[in-house]
């Protein structure tokens, strides 16, 4: 009697890659994607394949570095507008649409709003 749980695959088995050897995929990209990576094989002297495998190599070590950072672009983003305010002397101000950043020299204090206390400021999700 047969398991339930196991399906016989259908097709070639998958080999493994081999060390040192060059593999062949089969990639289905958009038009947009293409015209990209004919443009860049075009400037740079290379083939399809070489560029492609090049942004792909970049992807990946973007994906290790923010993995290895625990991080996010868009957080990174976010930190790097937020240091550039704090260094121009902007200051945060809570609201109820979020983090509002107010010039160093604004009158805070005749517009009701309160500056964040040092360690004050909420936990964002960047999810959203």
């Amino acid at each position: 009697m047969k398991s339930a749980t196991a399906k016989k695959r259908i097709g070639r088995p998958a080999k493994p890659a081999q060390e040192r050897k060059r593999i062949q995929l089969g990639l289905i990209v958009s038009a947009k994607i293409k015209a990209l990576i004919d443009e860049e094989a075009k400037n740079s002297g290379r083939t399809q394949s070489q560029v492609a495998e090049w942004l792909i190599e970049r992807a990946l070590q973007y994906d290790t570095m923010l993995s290895a950072m625990n991080t996010t672009v868009d957080q990174i983003t976010r930190g790097n507008i937020e240091a550039a305010f704090q260094g121009k002397g902007y200051v945060p101000v809570r609201s109820s649409y979020g983090k509002i950043w107010f010039p160093p020299d604004y009158p805070l204090e005749r517009s009701g709003f309160q500056a964040w206390k040092p360690g004050e400021e909420p936990k964002v999700d960047e999810t959203e």
